[in-house]
């Protein structure tokens, strides 16, 4: 009985010297690779998918005005309280908000006040590039919120950028469409 356990203990052991090995192989391979290395923002920038949820924007309707009725969903259903939204009246009647306040700065982006909109007036644009030294500039009202681009209707590569230091701080790319950066990493 013992002869036969010794056996199969040794055949497991060796199944997992094996396993050890093949990844040792793996990894050393990949540390003497030629490394991926992504130059943002220097050189180059990511074209974010159709599905990407970055900053949120607010859509208009086809008369040009703010398609949000000011039903406070967005807020109530926000599990981290990001969002402030006091409604009025409109001389016509109709329902709008005079306060629309989103802080990004605790944002989760996870795109629930998006799905709770009747009214499909909030939405996750392509946006990624937001950052301030300050959380007060991260407080974003309804005025910028109607100025942020919409959503990405390609993306997924990586196209060719300038950073702009002296003026602004903002990346520049000028490209519609990027390569595959998905290229560059070596397969076993």
């Amino acid at each position: 009985m013992s002869r036969a356990l010794d056996r199969a203990g040794s055949w497991v052991g060796w199944a997992f010297f094996a396993d050890l090995a093949s990844a040792l192989g793996l990894t050393f391979g990949y540390m003497f690779s030629r490394s991926v290395t992504m130059q943002y923002p220097d050189k180059e920038k990511w074209l974010p998918y159709a599905r990407y949820r970055g900053h949120h924007f607010l859509k208009r309707d086809a008369e040009g005005e703010i398609k949000c009725v000011a039903c406070e969903l967005c807020a109530r259903i926000c599990p981290c309280d990001c969002i402030e939204v006091v409604p009025y009246e409109d001389e016509k009647g109709n329902r709008r908000p005079a306060i629309f306040e989103i802080d990004t700065a605790r944002c989760l982006f996870c795109g629930l006040c998006e799905d709770a909109c009747p009214a499909d007036a909030i939405a996750l644009g392509q946006q990624y590039e937001f950052s301030s030294f300050s959380s007060q500039d991260l407080v974003i009202g309804r005025d910028d919120l109607l100025l942020k681009p919409g959503k990405a209707a390609t993306g997924g590569g990586v196209v060719a950028a300038r950073l702009h230091t002296e003026e602004t701080g903002l990346v520049e790319a000028n490209e519609p469409r990027g390569y595959n950066w998905w290229r560059n990493i070596r397969r076993t």
